[in-house]
C-alpha cells in the first residue's frame, strides 16, 4: 500500500513502514535556514513525521532509505549536514544518470550491528545518490556503517525488533543478492509482528 499526502491512511493497521528517497527534509525541521530556491515537500513531511510517530507507538519495523534514513534521524532530533562535500574530504560524488546507475563506493559495517548481521560482512560497496548527511545523531540511534570519509551511511535502533535507515539505495541493487538480503529481513521483522 503506498501511503500520500491526499491519501494518508492514518487509520490503517499496517506491518511495516519503508520511507524512500525523494526531495530534500526541510531545513527548519532541524534548526537550519531553509534555501530560498528550493521546492520542499511539507506536506510530504508532516505524513512520514506522522507515519513514524505510530509506527513508533506500535513496534512497527521501519526501513528509510536515502531521504528516509535522514528523517528516521531528524523525527528523533537528529540533523543533518545540507552539503556533504562542504562537511567530509573526499565526499564530492558523481551526480549524473551514469554515476547514479554505475559509481560505487565502499562502507565499514560496525561489527556488533544488526546491518553487519545482515549483510554478513563489514565492508561492502554502495551506490551515491545523496548530498545529504546524518552529522548529529537521532535519540535512540545508533550508527552503523560509515564510508572510509567519515559519512554516515547507516544508523539503527537496537533497541526496537526492526528499524533502520540507510543512505544509500539498495532497490537500485536488488540485483544482488545480498542487498535483498535486507528486504527479506524487513519483510520477516512485519510478518513477525502481524503474528
Amino acid at each position: 500500500m503506498r501511503l500520500r499526502p491526499k491519501s494518508p491512511q492514518y487509520d490503517r493497521d499496517i506491518d511495516g513502514l519503508v520511507i524512500g528517497g525523494g526531495t530534500d527534509l526541510y531545513p527548519p525541521l532541524f534548526k537550519i535556514d531553509p534555501n530560498p530556491h528550493y521546492n520542499y515537500d511539507h506536506d510530504r513531511d508532516a505524513l512520514e513525521i506522522k507515519w513514524l510517530e505510530r509506527a513508533e507507538e506500535h513496534n512497527m519495523p521501519v526501513l528509510g532509505i536515502c531521504r528516509g534514513a535522514q528523517l528516521l534521524n531528524v523525527q528523533r532530533g537528529g540533523t543533518l549536514h545540507v552539503d556533504v562535500s562542504k562537511v567530509y574530504e573526499n565526499a564530492r560524488y558523481p551526480a549524473n544518470i551514469f554515476a547514479n546507475i554505475f559509481f560505487r563506493k565502499a562502507i565499514n559495517i560496525e561489527p556488533e550491528s544488526a546491518l553487519k548481521n545482515i549483510f554478513k560482512t563489514q565492508r561492502l560497496q554502495v551506490n551515491s545518490m545523496h548530498k545529504q548527511s546524518i552529522d548529529t545523531l537521532g535519540h535512540g540511534f545508533a550508527v552503523s556503517a560509515k564510508e572510509d570519509n567519515g559519512v554516515v551511511q547507516a544508523i539503527e535502533d537496537r533497541s526496537r525488533a526492526f528499524c533502520m535507515g540507510v543512505q544509500f539505495h539498495p532497490e537500485a541493487l536488488i540485483y544482488k543478492s545480498i542487498f535483498r538480503a535486507l528486504f527479506k529481513c524487513f519483510v520477516n521483522a512485519a510478518k513477525e509482528r502481524k503474528i
